[in-house]
């Protein structure tokens, strides 16, 4: 009973010593299974246990491993505000919201490979003003009902400002005439 009391005691003075991180949860419980012992258990229990073990890597293996509510919800807020002003997000970021929430990655990765089909198109133009055009014809193929359309155009506007402060396009004459002109002067002709 004094034992009891004690351990009472040190939880309350070093309430820390207590709280346990995911992994060392998860792994507590997979050392409490019963899968890898010799027992003469019914096959139900084992299946039981197996899956245990598949939830508790699963779990270990999220990205969202040891985040209480509080700090998922502040993580995806974040994520959220990114895709709303058109950044790209990290890989990290990506699966996160794979684990957490699967539909909205899939619009995620959807916003991201458009945004990164702009950027290959605008990389092959000869002039600003085709670039200009491009990045108009881009915004004019997004559907008007389509529920990413905010994203999308954001990552779009996020990716045209990227390029205009890049060397190629510094590099870039003003017009397709001036292009053209620049290819006669040094013997390119396309």
């Amino acid at each position: 009973m004094l034992a009891f009391y004690l351990n009472g005691l040190s939880r309350i003075l070093h309430p820390e010593r207590n709280n346990q991180t995911a992994a060392e949860r998860i792994l507590g419980n997979l050392s409490r299974s019963n899968l890898g012992t010799q027992h003469s258990e019914t096959t139900k229990s084992s299946a039981i246990d197996s899956f245990s073990v598949t939830q508790n890597i699963s779990e270990l293996l999220s990205p969202a491993c040891g985040m209480t509510e509080e700090e998922k919800s502040s993580y995806m807020a974040k994520i959220m505000a990114k895709l709303k002003s058109g950044k790209r997000l990290t890989a990290e970021e990506m699966r996160f919201l794979q684990a957490e929430n699967p539909q909205l990655y899939q619009q995620a990765a959807r916003v991201q490979s458009m945004r990164d089909s702009l950027e290959a198109r605008l990389s092959s133009c000869s002039s600003r003003e085709e670039a200009q055009q491009t990045y108009a014809d881009a915004l004019t193929h997004i559907g008007g009902d389509d529920p990413m359309k905010e994203y999308i155009v954001a990552a779009y506007d996020d990716a045209m400002k990227d390029f205009q402060k890049s060397d190629a396009y510094r590099s870039l004459p003003e017009t397709e005439e001036d292009a053209k002109e620049k290819d006669k002067e040094t013997g390119n002709n396309n």
